[in-house]
């Protein structure tokens, strides 16, 4: 991407905004913090079905950010941002994990899974881009 991991990290660092661009992201807030980490949740809505996550994020300034499940539908969630710079830009790659709690959901995962990982990754550059494009 033709941005800083600087301008990248800090969007997608930026939980207390993701409503304002997240598709389905009907509410966002940072619960609590530490010096290494902070719980945030999301209110989401897909599908029909709203339901709210809680995870324990644990940034490391423009390198990376980890996501780990404190609550919410799935019996397992973990994910983890990562961010190269490249000198005249960078690369960012989000890794998730994810298994749903319902047997039926798992079933349909995959696809839904990859369309929801799709368009979040989409939301973001976009918003990147909104922020940055006019510097």
């Amino acid at each position: 991407m033709p941005f800083t991991v600087l301008e990248i990290f800090e969007v997608v660092n930026d939980v207390r905004n993701y409503q304002a661009f997240l598709p389905g992201c009907q509410e966002s807030e940072v619960l609590n913090e530490t010096p290494t980490t902070y719980d945030a949740e999301l209110a989401v809505s897909a599908y029909g079905i709203q339901e709210k996550i809680v995870t324990r994020n644990t940034p490391v300034p423009n390198t990376s950010l980890k996501l780990e499940l404190i609550e919410g539908p799935f019996a397992e969630l973990e994910g983890n941002w990562t961010f190269t710079d490249y000198g005249e830009g960078c690369r960012v790659s989000l890794e998730l994990t994810c298994v749903f709690a319902s047997r039926l959901l798992n079933v349909f995962s995959n696809t839904l899974m990859k369309r929801a990982i799709e368009k979040t990754v989409e939301a973001f550059v976009t918003e990147v881009r909104h922020r940055h494009d006019s510097d």
